[in-house]
């Protein structure tokens, strides 16, 4: 046998990856032991995934939301969704009298806002909190129709100051009147109009929208005698929804137009962090937290300058803050079927997403580590394996999977453990 000390990672892998179940959510959680020291006392825990739409790690996904909701205590689940969107899904899995399937339609003919899967773990939590003493809350994150429009949080914005605050109810319809043009299915379909749209307009969009925000902050004590605490915290979250949201959609729109900036880019993972380390704030001590969200959001990394992706990830800003109560782990696989995104000025999304071969993994990313491994789902503690590579100067992986291709990513650096899913296929929703 091999001596450990010259053992490379590879053999590592094979050696060290704990099995899991593929899907059963009334399996037992024995194979799960791992992800409880994993985790060990941690606020939040990041569940990843290399693409969205995939249905093996939906189900994997709900095993591990179960478990850490039933056996380790965790009170909120929070998702790459609008916090507008996330408020009426709290609402509904608290068993308010809605249609999941309502709250969910896509906005312009744009894609589902969650998967198949997805939809059964938010139908799981409301049977959950129909009975628990202490009911789960839903919260979304994100901004608006992921960068596609302002219409959802400054409608509800200009509602609720009507009479707080009339002035800045008419900049949240000025800038309602003004992102019309830029409304869509997603941020692709806006950054694309951003690129004909006359620079004069874009400018007073962002310098209302500027006003709104210099406006909900400066009077925070009338808004909270007027309307209590609760009240403005939405507004105000609201209001930094939309003010990232034009600059997510200018940024997006520098990209296409071929002069990319990278911590410009980083305006809607400032806003993902910015909103969960927001609630953790005004929670209690003992709330804890499962972040779905995609492997490139989760990262505990910075990405380098010239890059098209941006450079702060929601990730390292909660690893900066939280530090060993964030525990990132990135869900990909080794082939089978992913999803191809096409950019399409034509479709309301401003993208095609199709089904597409999962490249085979490629030399020095992780994926190639679980060559060896039995062909079952498995997980490994990047943080052990960080350790072996250095101990005996191995190389480490330079790549992960994303959606069809590869991302340069220092792995072992990024994400504190890796969820390998051997092959693939697409969520009911893109299947059929």
């Amino acid at each position: 046998m091999e001596p450990e000390a010259t053992m490379p990672l590879v053999e590592w892998t094979a050696r060290n990856a704990a099995p899991l179940a593929a899907s059963g959510a009334d399996a037992p959680v024995d194979d799960l032991s791992a992800l409880s020291r994993l985790i060990g006392s941690a606020r939040v825990v990041a569940l990843g995934e290399s693409c969205h739409q995939i249905r093996e790690y939906g189900l994997l996904r709900d095993r591990m939301l179960r478990f850490l909701i039933e056996e380790h205590g965790f009170t909120v689940y929070a998702a790459e969704l609008a916090t507008v969107s996330g408020r009426a899904l709290d609402a509904w899995t608290r068993g308010a009298d809605t249609d999941l399937d309502v709250l969910l339609t896509p906005n312009a003919g744009g894609y589902p806002t969650q998967s198949a899967e997805g939809r059964d773990t938010l139908r799981w939590l409301r049977a959950h909190n129909a009975a628990a003493t202490c009911p789960v809350q839903v919260v979304g994150l994100d901004i608006p129709a992921a960068g596609g429009s302002l219409a959802p949080v400054l409608e509800l914005v200009a509602t609720r100051l009507a009479v707080i605050d009339p002035r800045a109810a008419c900049y949240a319809r000025a800038a309602l009147e003004l992102s019309e043009p830029l409304a869509g299915g997603s941020g692709f379909t806006a950054a694309q109009a951003r690129l004909g749209l006359d620079a004069t307009l874009q400018d007073r969009l962002s310098t209302v929208l500027g006003q709104l925000l210099n406006r909900v902050t400066v009077m925070r004590e009338v808004y909270i005698d007027s309307a209590g605490p609760a009240l403005y915290e939405d507004v105000v979250d609201d209001v930094w929804a939309a003010w990232r949201t034009d600059q997510m959609q200018r940024a997006m729109a520098a990209l296409f137009d071929g002069n990319p900036d990278a911590a410009d880019l980083s305006a809607r993972d400032r806003h993902l962090a910015d909103s969960l380390l927001n609630l953790l704030d005004r929670s209690a001590p003992d709330t804890r937290v499962v972040l779905v969200v995609h492997n490139a959001h989760i990262q505990r990394t910075v990405n380098p300058e010239g890059t098209p992706l941006p450079r702060i990830p929601m990730g390292h800003v909660l690893a900066r803050r939280l530090g060993q109560d964030y525990v990132s782990m990135a869900m990909t696989s080794g082939g089978g079927t992913t999803v191809q995104n096409v950019p399409d000025p034509a479709h309301p999304a401003g993208m095609r997403q199709s089904a597409t071969d999962a490249p085979a993994p490629v030399p020095a990313s992780v994926e190639a580590l679980f060559a060896d491994t039995p062909a079952a789902p498995s997980l490994v503690d990047t943080r052990a394996m960080r350790a072996h590579a250095r101990r005996h100067r191995l190389p480490e992986p330079t790549r992960i999977r994303m959606d069809d291709g590869f991302l340069p990513v220092p792995v072992l650096d990024a994400y504190d453990a890796i969820v390998h899913v051997p092959r693939t296929t697409l969520s009911a929703d893109l299947a059929g």
